[in-house]
């Protein structure tokens, strides 16, 4: 390895971040990533990577083990990068917080970041990191009561915040710069609506500005990422499960037209369609919702079928294959995922969109370039 602009790679995932970074200029030198699935994806793609990869928890590897597979010393890696799991700060699921084990892997960032000691670092994770509370109360439960701090809507956020600053700033004449950025995916061309937060770290007091996108106004649209597709791929993606045959006919009859969703039905099917979730409260937009050709896609998830969290395709009756997905996080179209049908899915719904990737990585690469040069 050139080993110019050195990475590593935390909780590696299908490769979408670590795809963005180096098209901006890094070098991948190490992996870690637990699921069998993920790692046969990254070695199908990058096969050289066979001997830095750490294939195991990161609760269970040291720092030591991961500069030793990284071929580097403490303070020699440029930039440190990975989103822990997300789903315990997710606004669908059970929202556990730091209250769960994954929930609480930040810690474990924060301490690979100390002992590898990067000159920068990128945290990622979904944008409910914010309001997470370290214990969840049901929005509908909210004002009948009184809310303890814990419930506090943000008191995750809190917490996290303040360990970055306690364990990697305050007290340490050494220590990190940190800023926190929320980014859309599409404001960067992404044909994706995809907003998620970003925890970056420069060593010492270095001032880095937040990525600004210029498709704010201009998104891209789907049509331009799938509609070329022909047909190809068609085959590689789920259907409607079996008690979703009323939606197979509500898009199949073109009930809900490109850009709607279940609140373009009538009534009746309303109730039929949502069945519980027609009495729940909130938006409910990924209810019975088909894309719209000129329009970016909502957030990719890791099921396009799910009954809240329909991603129907533009013109035919059936979610996106998971190929479409990929795309539309702007893998190319001939990146391999490994694994069952749900584990590709998954991969992808988890995944940093590349060009988003690319203008983060491109920023921190400026920043590196302005303090060499100047």
């Amino acid at each position: 390895m050139g080993k110019k602009y050195t990475a590593i790679s935390l909780f590696t995932g299908a490769f979408g971040l670590d795809l963005g970074l180096e098209k901006a200029g890094f070098e991948v030198c190490s992996c870690v990533e637990k699921d069998p699935a993920v790692v046969d994806t990254i070695l199908l793609n990058k096969p050289h990577l066979e001997e830095y990869i750490i294939d195991r928890d990161i609760n269970e590897v040291s720092v030591r083990e991961i500069l030793e597979k990284s071929r580097l010393r403490r303070g020699e890696t440029f930039l440190v990068s990975g989103g822990p799991p997300c789903q315990p700060f997710s606004t669908i699921g059970k929202r556990d917080s730091i209250s769960t084990g994954e929930g609480n892997l930040f810690r474990k960032f924060l301490d690979v970041i100390w002992g590898i000691y990067p000159k920068y670092f990128i945290f990622e994770n979904v944008k409910g990191i914010v309001s997470s509370s370290i214990k969840h109360v049901p929005l509908r439960e909210r004002g009948l009561r009184k809310i303890s701090s814990k419930e506090e809507l943000g008191s995750s956020w809190s917490v996290i915040k303040k360990e970055f600053g306690t364990k990697l700033r305050e007290g340490k004449p050494n220590g990190y710069n940190i800023f926190y950025w929320e980014l859309n995916a599409a404001d960067f061309g992404v044909a994706q609506n995809r907003k998620r937060v970003f925890i970056v770290g420069t060593r010492g007091a270095v001032n880095i500005p937040k990525p600004e996108g210029k498709y704010k106004d201009n998104p891209t649209p789907i049509k331009k990422v799938i509609g070329k597709l022909n047909g190809n791929f068609e085959n590689e993606g789920i259907d409607f499960r079996p008690y979703d045959k009323l939606r197979f006919k509500i898009f199949s009859e073109n009930l809900i037209k490109q850009g709607q969703n279940w609140t373009f039905l009538p009534v009746d099917l309303q109730k039929e369609a949502m069945g519980r979730g027609w009495y729940a409260t909130g938006g409910r937009v990924g209810f019975c919702r088909r894309l719209s050709w000129d329009k970016p896609s909502p957030t990719i998830t890791t099921n396009p079928s799910g009954r809240a969290t329909n991603l129907c395709h533009p013109k035919k009756p059936r979610p996106l294959t998971y190929k479409e997905c990929a795309l539309l996080q702007g893998f190319p179209i001939n990146w391999k995922f490994a694994g069952s049908l749900s584990q590709k899915y998954k991969q992808i719904g988890n995944a940093v969109p590349v060009r988003l990737a690319y203008h983060l990585g491109k920023t921190i690469i400026d920043s590196i370039e302005r303090r060499q040069n100047g």
